[in-house]
């Protein structure tokens, strides 16, 4: 699990490398109460990449108050049942 220490109330960023060209996203699993998810953004690949380039795609989340999180996210294919990959924070909100 990875950590990330944050203001409780400001937006953080969880920045995570993407494979959209093969059809896979990263998505929020697991969201805990009081940490909520503000955008997603897709950052376009490098200039010059290749077609189909790994890319990232930023979340920007809020805890509303201090405390720690877990959060989940998992990189699937919107029609398959099981991820990729997973990767797991433990958020850990300051005031």
């Amino acid at each position: 699990m990875e950590h990330v220490t944050a203001v409780s109330g400001e937006p953080f960023r969880i920045a995570l490398e993407s494979f959209g060209g093969a059809g896979y996203e990263w998505r929020l699993r697991d969201e805990a109460p009081g940490l909520r998810l503000e955008a997603r953004e897709s950052l376009p690949p490098e200039a010059g990449s290749p077609p189909g380039a790994p890319h990232d795609v930023v979340f920007t989340l809020v805890a509303d108050e201090a405390g720690a999180y877990d959060v989940v996210f998992v990189l699937q294919r919107p029609w398959e049942a099981e991820p990729l990959q997973e990767r797991a924070y433990t958020v850990d909100a300051q005031d």
